[in-house]
């Protein structure tokens, strides 16, 4: 999704050079669109906070050149609509992605403390499969801040981030899941097979 959302961005970004192509190399303001432009475009996934700051105040400056003689109305028009379509588009992919990360904290068992004594119940489940449920949430947390750290990473590389000794089938598993639930995307086959958000 944010791949999609880093090509669109450069679609407006070249656009926005064609049409600041007439302002005079005097005008601060044609430089200063062009900049703004420029950090939204290598805005990474972590700073979608700040990009849609950056997105807001392009808004401004490039209604100042719409009310101007610097651009025709219309180019201000597609390019406002371009670039409310690319935060609309950022902002669900920041939504997305914090609910699963609360759903991986939210699947993290808690400690409640209690005056009363623990009740005990039967499960049809070994007690040995908590630790590993609970291990699995940590390592899907694990797995997506070094994607989001790293970028594009195989398997290999994240089974190298973990400090104990994981397996790369244990790491595939977690990526699998991640993937099903929509939070990871996988490119390429088998060895050359990459993971990014």
């Amino acid at each position: 999704m944010f791949d999609e959302s880093k090509e669109r961005a450069l679609q407006i970004t070249e656009a926005l050079y064609r049409t600041t192509e007439l302002f005079s190399d005097a005008e601060p303001l044609k430089w200063s669109l062009r900049q703004t432009a420029l950090e939204i475009l290598n805005s990474g996934p972590q700073e979608l906070n700040r990009v849609e700051v950056l997105i807001k105040g392009l808004f401004l400056k490039l209604e100042l050149a719409a009310s101007g003689t610097f651009i025709s109305k219309m180019n201000f028009d597609v390019l406002k609509r371009e670039y409310s379509g690319l935060l609309s588009s950022l902002m669900s992919y920041k939504n997305s992605y914090q609910a699963l990360l609360d759903n991986i904290v939210s699947d993290t068992p808690k400690q409640i403390i209690s005056d009363k004594p623990a009740e005990t119940t039967i499960s049809k489940k070994s007690p040995i499969d908590a630790p590993y449920k609970a291990e699995g949430g940590k390592r899907k947390e694990t797995i997506l801040m070094a994607l989001k750290e790293k970028g594009p990473s195989s398997i290999g590389d994240l089974t190298g981030i973990f400090s104990e000794s994981i397996s790369e089938k244990t790491v595939q598993r977690e990526l699998n899941a991640l993937v099903n639930a929509g939070a990871v995307k996988k490119d390429g086959e088998k060895r050359w097979r990459r993971y990014y958000i």
